[in-house]
């Protein structure tokens, strides 16, 4: 009974951790410092390999997850897709040419991202209607945990060996503390026999697309949706890019080297713990719109601060900033897109948000290696220009967010949805 939910629970969650491994040594971290400190790549390289794998991921997600209602399936995408991330970012350890890694983080990226549709969609299996808000606030703390595990467990490799040494430890954790997931969750309907290529039939191509197309159409219906989906398209602009780019800025503009990049990041992570339990409760109790807005101007600090400060101690507040930033915003923003629509479009919602934040991940990690590309000359000042420059994105999220009107938030299902796993 219990006890074996509670494993259940435990294993679905260790996938969170697992994933760390990846989105943050490979993608924040290590992989990104070797391209642009190491092979002295241009950033706007690494932006568009990020940018092209996002692509993939937002076109190909709605299909995949239609397949999945089609046929009940939810853990063979998931095998599947984790081991394409976990086998390519193995791979990116011994590649020594540039494109060659470039590609293959491309692939893996796109696993590790994709991955996570089903991964979540699997939560229903596990958990009581009523403590889905509780469950997912456990996986964003086993998240948590695991980018502290990823930072240590992996720091003695990157001080010995360098940062390319780190790519196939780095994917051999990933498999190791995902295995309990794949193992152990499994699909609960029956499989519905539909052949392979039944989706493929006209008629199913064609449903999904109309799916697709009504929630769109219906968004005009919701106005206070459309300003939020905009209002977080512009936030999360500049978020990802941030958390693309912040350990390369951390060296360039801050002068640190690797342990002091792995301390200020271990440091800030642990803020965004603090920032993703505490703004579950804030926004509750202020207000989704009024918390959004509080995180946004969070945000607009840090970006200032980091521009101008050269004092080196101050880097740590503007790493408690941006932590607790950072933690609050997919929190809040999930809780508001919940106020805002009836709870049984709840699904098509996170379908528009997941997409909102895919494009904004293309859009902020481009415009961050466009800038620095006609920048890069003015060395560690163009880096402080582009960081400044986010500051844009965020006022026009503030703009589009201060349209929405309070009242139409006072929704009556506040109660379990804040933590509502993207």
């Amino acid at each position: 009974g219990n006890r074996k939910n509670g494993f259940l629970i435990l294993s679905w969650a260790l996938y969170d951790l697992a994933n760390q491994f990846f989105a943050l040594n490979i993608v924040s971290l290590y992989f990104v410092r070797w391209l642009t400190l190491e092979r002295q790549v241009p950033e706007i390289l690494y932006s568009i390999a990020f940018g092209i794998s996002t692509f993939f991921v937002a076109i190909s997600a709605p299909v995949l997850g239609a397949i999945s209602d089609i046929t009940a399936r939810r853990r063979p995408f998931l095998i599947y897709l984790t081991l394409l991330s976990v086998i390519f970012t193995m791979v990116l350890g011994v590649s020594r040419n540039i494109f060659l890694g470039l590609l293959f983080f491309i692939i893996a990226n796109y696993g590790c991202q994709a991955a996570i549709v089903f991964y979540n969609a699997l939560m229903v299996n596990i958990t009581p209607p009523k403590k889905v808000g509780l469950v997912s606030g456990f996986g964003k703390m086993m998240g948590y945990t695991g980018a502290v595990l990823a930072l240590y467990l992996i720091k003695p490799i990157v001080l010995k060996s360098g940062y390319q040494a780190t790519f196939f430890p780095t994917g051999l954790l990933f498999l190791i503390f995902s295995l309990p997931c794949l193992i152990f969750i499994k699909d609960k309907e029956p499989l519905r026999k539909l052949g392979l290529f039944s989706f493929l039939k006209k008629e199913r191509v064609l449903e999904i697309f109309k799916t697709l197309r009504t929630t769109l159409s219906d968004t005009y219906k919701f106005p206070h949706l459309l300003n939020f989906l905009k209002s977080a398209f512009f936030g999360l602009c500049a978020v990802n890019a941030v958390v693309l780019f912040m350990s390369v800025y951390a060296t360039r503009a801050f002068g640190l080297n690797e342990a002091g990049v792995i301390k200020l990041i271990t440091f800030s992570t642990f803020f965004a713990l603090v920032g993703s339990l505490l703004s579950g409760f804030i926004s509750d109790y202020l207000g989704h719109k009024r918390s959004l807005a509080i995180v946004f101007i969070l945000w607009g600090a840090c970006f200032w601060l980091g521009a101008f400060i050269r004092n080196t101690h101050l880097y740590w507040f503007i790493g408690a900033l941006a932590g607790i930033a950072l933690g609050s915003t997919w929190v809040v923003s999930r809780a508001m897109a919940v106020s805002i629509v009836p709870a049984e479009r709840i699904g098509e919602i996170f379908g528009l948000f997941n997409l909102v934040g895919y494009l904004s991940a293309i859009v902020g990690a481009v415009f961050w290696g466009v800038l620095l590309l006609f920048l890069s000359r003015f060395g560690e000042l163009g880096y402080r220009i582009t960081l400044l420059s986010l500051i844009l994105f965020i006022l026009l999220g503030f703009i589009f967010l201060l349209r929405i009107p309070s009242v139409s938030l006072r929704n009556k299902n506040r109660n379990i949805l804040w933590y509502r796993k993207v």
